[in-house]
């Protein structure tokens, strides 16, 4: 990716009720990397839905590698913490994942299993564990036969975040579908590209092993979800953010051809990233910080560390929390090309999309970060764009915004999201068919954050408690928003069953060069809009090298 883009995408999880306090209680924290933590409330806890409490009947199923038992209430069936894949621990750190071993008897399937190692929001303490390749599943009750499958990858800036986080229970129960969220290496145990682990690695390079994990799991949902009552040629792959930004790049995959029907991306710009070369220059930093610089013993020596000092590394080190460089690298074999070559050349696995972003991506990083004023705009935009910042600047007049945080949030939100996931959707939709669309709901709710510094409107990962259909249980959601919700589940079912999200009022076009529309998500006013690239400003984001 674009170092700009790839130094600035954030999509994180965290506590909804103590994010903001944290947030302005350790003034230490980086405020991008706040932005990053507190805006993954909107991917997470406002639609996660209370557990279902179970009935008296258990339900169990037979996998390959052994029986499940799962819970059950009168709508929902959960199996929750199936191990995938065996934990990627000891000799296994940094390489590709394991089938997971064989069990006796009924594994309990009640709870989750851990979530991948990460730091939490202060970078005080580890969370999760390396022992965290696990899904989730929810079915209707009763179980059906045949049904469609969405697998769920999580945003979290490939940092943090957990499959379990997100409630899969009135999606299946709305659609009769089965959902699946699944956890994947994070940070460095999940991308740490570095010369000393090609050597021990079967493919010969190193990084992507959190895409290798998320490829593991849609492998075990290809032959395991018929138990469920899953339908393993109708399986859709779906994420937000990093998750989104994963769903694409498995695309783009060789590894990946046969797993997948259908995708959807939600504000998952993946057209440019890191190179192998590149992303090894940082991985070198990385194990120096932790002491291992012997090129011959070096793997050895980073695999000898406890999870928690190749955490703690990154914080400490001058390449971690400022500047994320945890991300899915262009190894030549994973990913073979650059996603905009491939997708252009027409080598990648051609399905059915489902692509968009959110109309306001950028506010919430700008609300998280610091003070804006006129003079530091026009600073930041000169010492990011160069030459090109004077363009720029005519594009986001001061004098057309309520503030310059609002021009700043404006510009970062267009650069990064907005134009690069429309270009990614005009490419596609010249070979598969494309369902495009933008999130406008502009008083999307918002409950972790008070006062902000400028209004979020639909800010980035808003969206989500609308696909899942939390929104409904928020006090402050009004009826056009509960309408909204019940619209958007509805057209992503139809695209999870069919790869057509159809509808009624209005039916949802796929895109096309000759006629670039994009439907617009908005409470009582769904319908398309023909703007999209003069409002955003793509013209001049396009023009730009990335």
């Amino acid at each position: 990716m674009h170092q700009r883009e790839n130094d600035a995408i954030q999509n994180p999880f965290g506590s909804a009720q103590n994010c903001a306090r944290r947030a302005r209680r350790d003034r230490r924290e980086p405020r991008l990397i706040a932005a990053v933590i507190c805006s993954g409330i909107a991917a997470a806890f406002m639609f996660q839905a209370a557990a279902h409490a179970a009935d008296s009947s258990v339900p169990i199923v037979k996998t390959r590698a052994g029986e499940v038992r799962g819970t059950a209430n009168a709508n929902v069936r959960e199996f929750l913490g199936i191990p995938y894949a065996a934990p990627p621990i000891g000799k296994l750190r940094w390489l590709p994942p394991e089938p997971a071993a064989i069990w006796s008897g009924a594994l309990d399937a009640s709870r989750p299993g851990n979530s991948c190692a990460q730091m939490n929001f202060r970078g005080t303490r580890v969370k999760g564990s390396e022992d965290c390749l696990y899904l989730n599943i929810y079915t209707p009750n009763p179980a059906g036969a045949g049904l469609p499958v969405m697998v769920w990858i999580h945003g979290g800036t490939f940092i943090a975040g957990s499959g379990a986080i997100f409630d899969g229970g009135k999606l299946a129960t709305k659609g009769n579908l089965v959902v699946v969220t699944i956890n994947y290496r994070l940070g460095p145990f999940g991308f740490l590209a570095n010369r000393s682990l090609d050597a021990t690695d079967p493919r010969h390079v190193s990084g992507n092993y959190g895409l290798l994990d998320q490829q593991a799991a849609l492998r075990w949902v290809k032959d395991n979800i018929a138990a469920f009552g899953g339908n393993p040629k109708r399986v859709t792959v779906a994420g937000e953010s990093a998750g989104a930004i994963s769903v694409g790049l498995h695309l783009v995959s060789p590894a990946a051809a046969g797993l997948f029907a259908r995708a959807i991306l939600e504000s998952g710009p993946f057209l440019h990233i890191r190179t192998l070369a590149q992303a090894e220059v940082r991985g070198d930093e990385f194990a120096e910080k932790l002491g291992c610089t012997k090129p011959a013993d070096a793997a050895r020596c980073m695999r000898a560390k406890t999870t928690d000092e190749a955490l703690r590394a990154i914080f400490a080190s001058p390449i971690g929390v400022a500047r994320p460089i945890w991300w899915p690298v262009m190894d030549g074999r994973v990913i073979p090309s650059q996603p905009a070559q491939a997708l252009s050349a027409g080598r990648f696995n051609k399905v059915p999309m489902l692509n968009g972003s959110n109309h306001d991506e950028g506010t919430l990083f700008v609300a998280f970060g610091k003070p804006v004023t006129a003079q530091e705009f026009e600073a930041r935009a000169q010492r990011r764009f160069g030459a090109d910042a004077a363009r720029v600047l005519a594009a986001y007049p001061l004098a057309s915004y309520a503030s310059p945080m609002q021009a700043s949030a404006a510009a970062f939100g267009d650069s990064i999201f907005s134009c690069p996931i429309m270009k990614a959707g005009e490419l596609l939709s010249a070979q598969v068919p494309v369902y495009q669309y933008e999130f406008n709901d502009t008083h999307a709710p918002a409950s972790f954050i008070r006062n902000p510094p400028l209004p979020l409107g639909a800010f980035h990962g808003s969206d989500i408690q609308y696909v899942f259909g939390g929104i409904a249980a928020k006090n402050q959601a009004s009826l056009a928003q509960e309408k909204l919700s019940d619209a958007m589940m509805s057209y992503w079912i139809g695209f999870i069953a069919s790869g057509n999200p159809g509808g009624k009022s209005p039916r949802w076009n796929r895109l096309s060069a000759s006629n670039p529309r994009v439907i617009s998500l908005a409470p009582g006013a769904i319908g398309y809009e023909t703007d999209f690239a003069k409002v955003h400003h793509c013209d001049l984001w396009d023009s730009m090298p990335r």
